[in-house]
Formats: structure tokens, sequence, C-alpha cells
């Protein structure tokens, strides 16, 4: 058949668009179907699959919106229909077999589902450097991304910046609490809801009761303060009752208490701001790109169908791989191997520290620190079916190079994992803290030991367990209302001030990885599911498996003759 030219192509898409289906197709999406189908030998077929992909897509729709195509539109479908005929000639572990897939795009019909969808293809790493910072801007209530450069190298403002920034997105997550909503403006009783008195509107109410939130914080030695955007007051703290949490100086807290006619706030009872959920959060702000990303070209309903379906997906997450110890590489081997034989993993997520002591920055030590990766890249090469189709992602400790002690911490240099990136095909290196976005849940992952020193640094004592074993959940609450990984002064764990957003836990992910020397748990809070794998050599070589198909993990460990 001869191949047809852009004019019968142009004539095809009228007669089928306008004349059969009743569309208005724009001059400029009916040329890129010219240029798009000029040497296509089956037209017609091509265009009426599109034109079924469209209806799918804009199914009750049909105003003036639905019955315009423009070119946008037809892009959206074309890359639909490449992405489902690539997907069904790819041959991974991670792709949902569909029975009424034909075997090639013009024997396609589109009135009938046609993805074939390799869900591997939707995870994405994400770099603390590379995540767009977001400002809460309260006076428009919403966010808007700066516009400064990001640098290492602070100014003189930017520590309070941070401190701000994290009030006002803490605020307007308070305020939207139902707790703290007024109610209809017909009828509005104070004592209906909680109201937030800022601080410098307590002048002139000697001895009434109030809420305040604000900043905990020492601004004299031995006097414990709070701070708000405007103002502080001292506290006084001989009578409070406090809830579950580890408070910190710089955390931020509501407090309740009666304001004294000595200007000292004497506190009633203290707790951390309530969370809110992922799912409130999108619908308020599900516009908003917080990870920076590129859109997708698939629609987030198939994404979380093909989730729900594979169910055979599963994350393996290991801390403190020791890769300078050898009877912890043939540890890590077993659990190679085991996989190997079974279901193979979406992904490896490996934390340091990679190395038992911290590294010495001379030549000897920066050579052993690069043959113990070749040696891992040679061990994980050993098993091709998971060398070739999952993902190794790398999050780097303290005692890893080069990095010094702010965070975020950058990934491993590329000098050491030359062999690695060689041998192993998805081998990916990312910041401390990353996040990883698969289909329609955001996973963080986090290398710190942070229960020692959020303990070590409490102003407070909560209404916490005595036991260390309890303290999971003080520890999981702290964090997640914080909206904050690290909520500590600067001075006891320093942050690059311009990254500060890339610590922010918000909005709130599906998945939380805080990998901590402390022992291994995971349990759920406000619909986040929060995993501690525990340090693989430390905990009788323990780790967690997360499946999201089910969004619940499974502990697992080694059984291994030393």
């Amino acid at each position: 058949m001869p191949i047809p030219n852009q004019k019968k192509v142009s004539r095809a898409v009228y007669l089928i668009f306008t004349k059969k289906y009743g569309l208005h197709i724009q001059p400029d999406a009916s040329r890129y179907l010219e240029e798009l189908l000029r040497e296509e030998t089956n037209v017609n077929d091509s265009l009426e699959k599109i034109v079924k992909m469209y209806q799918k897509r804009n199914e009750g729709k049909y105003g003036v919106n639905g019955i315009i195509v423009d070119k946008a539109s037809v892009q959206d479908v074309v890359n639909m229909i490449q992405a489902a005929t690539a997907a069904a000639s790819s041959s991974t572990p991670f792709s949902q077999p569909d029975e009424i897939l034909k075997e090639n795009l013009s024997q396609m019909t589109l009135d009938e589902e046609v993805e074939n969808i390799d869900v591997s293809q939707y995870l994405k790493v994400v770099d603390a450097f590379s995540m767009p910072s977001m400002q809460y801007d309260y006076h428009r209530k919403g966010f808007v991304q700066s516009s400064a450069k990001p640098s290492l190298l602070s100014s003189s403002d930017a520590k309070g910046d941070i401190y701000r920034d994290r009030f006002n997105l803490i605020r307007q997550r308070v305020l939207r609490n139902d707790s703290f909503l007024p109610p209809s403006l017909q009828i509005i009783d104070s004592d209906s809801y909680l109201k937030i008195t800022p601080i410098k509107s307590l002048i002139g109410h000697d001895n009434e009761q109030f809420l305040l939130l604000g900043m905990l914080t020492q601004i004299e030695e031995g006097k414990v303060y709070l701070e708000d955007n405007d103002a502080h007051v001292e506290l006084d703290l001989s009578r409070c009752k406090s809830t579950v949490g580890l408070f910190t100086d710089n955390c931020f807290i509501l407090v309740e208490g009666i304001y004294g006619d000595d200007h000292i706030f004497h506190v009633d009872e203290l707790g951390l701001p309530p969370p809110e959920s992922r799912q409130k959060t999108t619908s308020v702000f599900g516009h908003i790109d917080f990870l920076g990303l590129p859109p997708l070209n698939i629609e987030e309903s198939v994404l979380l169908r093909e989730e729900k379906l594979n169910t055979n997906i599963s994350f393996v997450i290991i801390s403190d791989l020791w890769l300078d110890q050898p009877k912890i590489l043939r540890a890590f081997r077993q659990v190679l191997e085991g996989y190997s034989r079974t279901i193979v993993p979406l992904a490896f997520i490996l934390s340091g520290n990679f190395v038992s002591q911290p590294l010495m920055f001379s030549g000897t030590e920066s050579t052993k620190y690069r043959e113990s990766f070749n040696l891992l890249a040679d061990t994980i090469a050993e098993f091709p079916n998971l060398a070739s189709h999952s993902y190794f992602i790398f999050v780097p400790g303290a005692n890893d190079p080069w990095a010094g002690n702010t965070l975020p911490r950058p990934p491993v240099p590329d000098f050491f994992t030359a062999r690695l990136r060689q041998k192993v095909k998805r081998a990916i290196f990312t910041s401390n803290p990353a996040r990883i976005k698969y289909c329609t849940q955001e996973i963080v992952v986090f290398r710190e030991d942070l229960l020692n020193r959020l303990r070590r640094n409490t102003l407070i004592q909560g209404d916490n367990p005595q036991d260390d074993r309890d303290l999971t959940k003080p520890l999981i609450r702290t964090i997640v209302d914080q909206a904050h990984l690290c909520p500590l002064p600067l001075s006891i764990r320093p942050i690059y001030c311009a990254y500060d957003h890339a610590l922010r836990l918000y909005p709130m992910p599906d998945v939380l990885i805080l990998a901590d020397r402390c022992d291994n748990y995971s349990t759920n809070y406000e619909g986040c599911h929060c995993i501690n794998p525990g340090s693989f050599p430390n905990s009788d070589l323990n780790w967690t498996t997360y499946y999201p198909a089910i969004r619940d993990s499974e502990r697992w460990y080694v059984v291994t003759p030393w």
C-alpha cells in the first residue's frame, strides 16, 4: 500500500473526527496528527483508536471542552497509546499482564482496556537538592515557589527565615483542623472551638486564659520561652501537664494556661500541634508540585489500580550495610540469593553507614571504601535478575564521605561507585534524606539516629513511657506532628538553611522510613506507615520489607552461622 501523504491524512482527520464523531479538531491538533501519521500505512485505524481513547478519557465531559479537541489533548492520548505499546513489548517482573492486549497497536480496540503497565517505570527517586522550595505565604493563603537560587552558604537572615517558614506551615495546618474552625457566622460561640491567640495580644489581659501556638526556645539560660512571628513570652511549667512527645528546643507546641500579672504565661497543659492527613492536605493543595517531578502521561486512577493489583511488588529496606565487614556482606548475599529464587523486589533501599567506622579522608581509606563498593557490585552481579530489574537505592549515613555533618547529605560521590553503576542497571545514589515516588505513594527515607538525639535534647518531659523500647510512639508523633524530619536546634544538628524544605514532612508521606540504630519497628500514624528497619549488623541481621499494594510491612532476618 502506498504511503499516504499529508493531504490524505488531513482529509482522514476531518472525516473521522468531525464528520463521523462530531468533534471539532483545532488546526494545530490536526497538523500534529498529519505529521505523526504521514508515514502510517493504516491511517484510518490509527485515527479510530485515537478518537476512541479521547472519548474514553473525556467521558461525561462533553460540554464545549469535550467537543473541541486541542493539540495537548491529542498528545496526551498518543502518549498513552505509545506507553501501552512499549509496556506490551517489554518484559519485566513488574508488569501486570492484560489478557485483552493485542499483539500490536494496529490490532488494539481502545474501547477495551489497553494498559499493560510496567509499574517499575513509575518509580522516581527525588534528591533533596533538586526539590523545589515551596514556601507558605500567610497573606495569600497558599504556597509560592522561592525564586532565590539555593546556596550552601546562608545569609544572616536565613536562620530566622526557616523557623518562620516552619511556623507558618504548622499554623495554617492547625487552623484548618476541625477543632480550630469557627462555626457558621450566624452562631459564633467562643466555647465551641479552640481559638489561638497571638502572643503580642496578651498585653493588657492579665489573669485571663489563652491558647498559644509557638516555638519552644531558651532566650535566657535556665528559662523557657514560647515565641511566634511577632513576640515571645516566658513560660512557667511548674504545674504543667504534657501529652506524649519529645519536646526539644525549637520545636513547635500548643500551650494552654493563664497570662499572669507577672507577665509570665503559667502553663496548665501543652502538646504537639495536631497532624493533618495526606488526604486532607492534597484536597487543599493537590495542585502543588512539592517534589518537582515531570507530569505523568497516565491518570492517577490507573496508577492506583495498578498499585493495588501488583501484589508482588515489594521494597527491601536495610540500614547500616557495612561493606567493610565480610560477614555483613555474606549475610547480604544470602538476602539477595533468597529474593533471586522467589519474587524479585522492585527496589532495595540501602541506607548507610556503608562502613562500620567513620571514614578518614586519606588515600588509603578512600581506596578501601571504593573497593568495598566494587565488591558489592560483584556480589549483586551474581544475581542477574536482581541486577537487571531491581532498583538499588543508596542513602548515605554519617560515616560516609565527604559531606561533613550538615543536612541534607549529598550522595556518595561517583568516584567510589563507578563499577557498581556499571554492573547494576538501576543503581541510584541519592541524598539523605531522599524521597521515592512509586505510582501514587510517596516514601521518605531518612538515615539518622533520631531517638537518642531527641532524648538528649529534651527541654520538657512528655507523658512518655520510661522504657526505651516503648518510645516509638513519642518519636513518631514528634516527627510527624512537627512536619519536619529533624526538629532540633541548628547548633545541635546543622542544616543547610536553603534546603530546609527538603526535610519537611508536608504533605505527610504515605511511608516514612526512619533508619535508626534503635530497635526495628513498624506502625501506622494518621495514615502514614512508619518503619525503622533497625541496624542490620546490630539487630541480628534484621531488615524490613514493605508491600505497597497492602500498605504494610514485615520484619525479616537472616539465619547465618558465623
